[in-house]
């Protein structure tokens, strides 16, 4: 059986996509919610799950490692990884680390 995510987001990478795939989140058998995600790297598929207290928290824990992981790519860095041809992936940043976004540096 293949679960289908459901939610994802496409960013452009180097003239194509780079798709990452947020799925429902679950609860284990430790009692805690894990949201499972998959960064699709044109050399590779990256897959990992964030813990929460609930499902909502599990989400948004996944979503904010997915964006410290983009952000330090070297794709990024280099300015060939956006979202809607910006810098601005319009993900959950680090909370509480800096300003709310904060931009590639220049080449």
């Amino acid at each position: 059986m293949t679960e289908v995510p459901f939610v994802e987001r496409r960013f452009e990478l180097d003239g194509g996509k780079l798709v990452v795939c947020f799925f429902t989140p679950s609860k284990a058998p430790g009692g805690e919610f894990q949201c499972r995600y998959v960064i699709g790297w044109p050399e590779r598929e990256v897959r990992r799950y964030a813990c929460g207290l609930d499902g909502l928290q599990a989400l948004m824990l996944a979503m904010r490692i997915v964006h410290t992981e983009l952000i330090e790519s070297d794709a990024y860095k280099a300015g060939r990884l956006t979202w809607c041809d910006q810098a601005d992936l319009d993900l959950p940043p680090t909370w509480g680390e800096g300003s709310l976004y904060d931009p590639p540096p220049q080449p």
